[in-house]
Order: C-alpha cells, then structure tokens, then sequence
C-alpha cells in the first residue's frame, strides 16, 4: 500500500501504478476519457531501467502551490503585454513595408495576451477542482497526481503559458527592432540577435528538460487531443447526468474555434495584400 513502481504502464496499470484505482476496479472510480488518454500516451512513457519504487503520499497541496505559481507569472505577462499593446496605432497611409512590423507586433502582443489569460483561468480552474472535488490525492510525485486528476487543466496551463511567454520575447524583439532600426540599423539587429537567441535557449532548454513530453510540439498534440476525448466523453466525472451545459460547452468551443479560423484568414489575407 507504501510503494509503486513507476511508468512505463498500459492504461489500467498506469493509474494503479500513480495511487489511483483503474475503471471498474473493486467499484471504487471511474475515470474519464481524457484521464485514461493520459494514462496511455503520458503517463504510459518511460524507461523501464530508471523505475523506481516511490512513496505514495498526498500530492493535492503541492498540486495547488504548482497551479498558483503558474497563474501568477501568466497574470504578470498578460499585465505586460497590455501595457504594450497599444504601443504602434495604424496609420491609414502609411506604406505596406512600414506597416508590417507594426501589425505582426500588434498580432504577437495580442496572441501573447489571449495564452496568458486562457493559462490564469486554467489554473484558477485546477485549483477549484483540487480543492472542492473528490480525486485521488495520492501519488508518488505531484506531476503525476496533475496528469491522472486534471490532465485537462494541467496540460491547458503547461501550453498556454509557454506559449504567451516566447510570444511575449518575440513581440520585444519586433519593437526592439522597429524602434532602434532607423537610428542605428547595426544596433538594433546586434539586439535582436540577442533577443532571438534568448528566445532559442529558452526552447531548447524545455526541450531537453523533459519528463513525460517528446518536446513542445508534442506537449501541444496531447493537450489537443485530451481536449477531444473530454468533448467526444461529456459525461462527467463527478456522478453528475451531462445536461444542456455539456452541449453548450461544445457550442462554444466550436464558436471558438469559427472566430480562430475567421481570425487567421483575415490576418494572412492582410499579409497578402501587403
């Protein structure tokens, strides 16, 4: 009842192996479609020679601290990212080449803004789900409680957040250059050189920091495709019936999804036109 053995695991034996009861198991839980997903793709990774037999112990309070810790820089970027976005206001006849920097600054700060706000509300989300709902607490590690519990939410914070940060670095680097080209063309690529280089590392250091990732794209796959098994599984995991809200989540996520693609076409159509 002490110690487990870590991934990698099939579904049934990944949830058993991280403190949780598999479906069906002895009747004591069911678990949803994006948590078995987890359990099969992530959770479900590893390398047999580097298991370990751990300690299980409750994890909700570290999970809790994780999620605060997250919201708090995210709140911080979208705070930054607000204050600069109005920086460059269009002008009506200002020439294509001139206007370019300017509107890929403006979409970047933008972008940046919508990441880091979607990572706050996930993480407020998680935190709610921890501390009012039943879950398991109990793992051997609290990465692994998140991924069983709120894959969802966890993965919904990890992407977002990276992604409104690098966007933020990218958009500096924009204004950097669109502010200091005119009067010192050397100076201002020397720091945008600077800029895209610290921009580099920082992806290539989650890229070789990884525990239960390939890299960032394959962060991205999985949160997608948890996100598919929650809108094809709607029933809840809570013992509640799916009513009229579940459908309306999927509405919205497909509204959602309309003003994304409406969003990309006008942004390339005005690339093209320029």
């Amino acid at each position: 009842a002490g110690l487990v053995l870590t991934p990698p695991l099939p579904p049934r034996a990944a949830i058993r192996g991280s403190g949780g009861s598999a479906p069906g198991e002895r009747g004591e839980r069911a678990f949803s479609a994006e948590q078995l997903l987890v359990a099969e793709r992530v959770l479900g990774r590893g390398d047999a020679s580097c298991a370990a037999e751990r300690e299980l112990a409750d994890q909700t309070g570290a999970s809790v601290e994780y999620f605060a810790s997250e919201r708090v820089p995210s709140a911080l970027i979208a705070s930054a990212t607000l204050g600069i976005l109005f920086a460059y206001p269009f002008e009506p006849a200002e020439a294509r080449l001139a206007a370019l920097p300017k509107r890929l600054y403006t979409l970047l700060c933008t972008t940046s803004l919508c990441n880091s706000l979607l990572a706050v509300f996930a993480s407020s989300l998680a935190i709610v789900r921890l501390s009012g709902h039943a879950h398991e607490p109990r793992a051997s590690e609290p990465l692994t409680m998140m991924l069983r519990e709120v894959p969802l939410f966890f993965l919904a914070v990890r992407a977002h957040y990276l992604t409104g940060l690098l966007l933020f670095v990218a958009a500096l680097s924009v204004r950097i250059f669109t502010d200091y080209f005119i009067g010192s063309p050397t100076f201002a690529k020397g720091l945008v050189c600077l800029v895209g280089a610290t921009l580099s590392f920082m992806l290539a250091m989650y890229n070789t920091h990884l525990i239960h990732f390939k890299s960032y794209g394959d962060l991205w796959l999985q949160y997608l495709r948890v996100l598919g098994a929650r809108l094809r599984n709607r029933t809840p995991t809570l013992g509640k019936p799916a009513g009229p809200l579940a459908f309306t989540a999927v509405a919205l996520l497909g509204t959602s999804c309309y003003f994304f693609g409406l969003s990309a076409e006008f942004f390339f159509g005005q690339l093209a036109s320029m």
